[in-house]
């Protein structure tokens, strides 16, 4: 049977195969095209996964309005308002 596999584990295992596709496409492409992967390479390995990811608490998440950013409110009838009147269904 398999271990159990971690949150982190998981994002270890994938950040390492984006990496080796990375190094896939790098041999593959040569100029300019090399000289860009290499540098997009160097900066997500700067920022390569080491730390826990804070849980975002969404269970009373409603979006914001399209129209002008503002927090959108249930209304009446399943939909949702925002503070200027804009209006739309809630999704569900």
């Amino acid at each position: 049977m398999a271990q159990d596999k971690t949150y982190e584990d998981g994002r270890q295992e994938q950040f390492q195969e984006v990496m080796e596709r990375f190094t896939e496409l790098s041999s593959k492409y040569g100029g300019v095209r090399g000289e860009l992967l290499a540098k997009v390479k160097e900066e997500l390995l700067k920022l390569r996964p080491t730390r826990p990811v804070a849980k975002v608490v969404t269970a009373n998440f409603l979006p914001s309005c399209r129209a002008c950013g503002r927090t959108m409110k249930e209304g009446p009838q399943g939909s949702l308002v925002c503070q200027n009147g804009h209006t739309r269904l809630l999704a569900g």
